[in-house]
């Protein structure tokens, strides 16, 4: 085997690994943005904490392999034509993979926080109602003496 052939074929096998790895990881997301849906829809705030926190985890761990990445598809198309067939279609496959499963996430992301953000203001409509109650009953408690020096025997 020539030394270019060998050059390839570890070009190919570390693209593929690292692709795997990515789809690994965004599949990981994928499952966790499911899951911060039912959390969200459920109240339950500690639990959404625990699991944002995981997945920026994961987040941090799929920017960290973006570099190598950009590296390994530098000129894609032409390095394409020196593998297999079928080290093309499994990367080809794999970036499509990846592409499709974080547009679903942002997807899921984007629905979860419209949910949140009328969450939020249906809390601020409460709490604006309950201030407004408060400050109502105040004035009212408070209803001081009224001057009556201009008022006659009718009131």
């Amino acid at each position: 085997m020539s030394e270019t052939q060998t050059m390839t074929l570890d070009w190919a096998d570390s693209l593929l690994r690292l692709l795997e790895e990515q789809e690994a990881l965004v599949n990981e997301l994928a499952c966790l943005a499911d899951r911060q849906a039912e959390l969200i829809r459920r109240a339950q705030t500690d639990a959404l904490l625990s699991l944002l926190t995981r997945r920026q985890q994961i987040i941090e761990r799929f920017a960290g392999t973006q570099d190598d990445l950009s590296r390994l598809t530098g000129d894609l198309e032409a390095r394409l034509e020196t593998v297999s067939p079928a080290q093309r279609q499994r990367i080809q496959s794999l970036i499509g993979e990846i592409g499709d499963r974080l547009a679903q996430v942002m997807q899921c992301d984007e629905k979860d926080q419209r949910v949140l953000e009328a969450a939020r203001n249906r809390t601020k409509d409460e709490l604006a109602t309950v201030d407004n109650a408060r400050q109502a009953r105040r004035a009212y408690r408070s209803g001081g003496a009224v001057d009556n020096r201009f008022a006659d025997q009718r009131g």
